[in-house]
């Protein structure tokens, strides 16, 4: 009976171990990627804070008019919803 669980196990072993090695390659791509995602954003935040730092009236415009233009869409959109006799 030892002999049929050893056997048994050595198979099992041998379907497994390829299974859990390929798991163990996708898991290190997977940490890889989001360690060189990281630090592309990272490099984007400060090649962004460069910028606004150079430009602070055209960040300001930006930041304006991406206000006002948000501001228009809730307020159309809220508008339509609240009023229910509109077309």
């Amino acid at each position: 009976m030892a002999t049929v669980t050893e056997s048994a196990a050595k198979v099992a072993n041998d379907y497994v171990e390829p299974i859990l090695a390929a798991f163990d390659e996708n898991v290190r791509d997977a940490r890889r990627a989001v360690v060189a995602a990281r630090h592309a954003v990272e490099d984007r935040a400060a090649q962004t804070a460069l910028q606004v730092r150079r430009h602070p009236f055209v960040s300001l415009g930006i930041a304006v008019g991406a206000g006002a233009l948000l501001g228009c869409v809730i307020g159309f959109t809220l508008g339509r919803r609240g009023d229910p006799s509109a077309p």
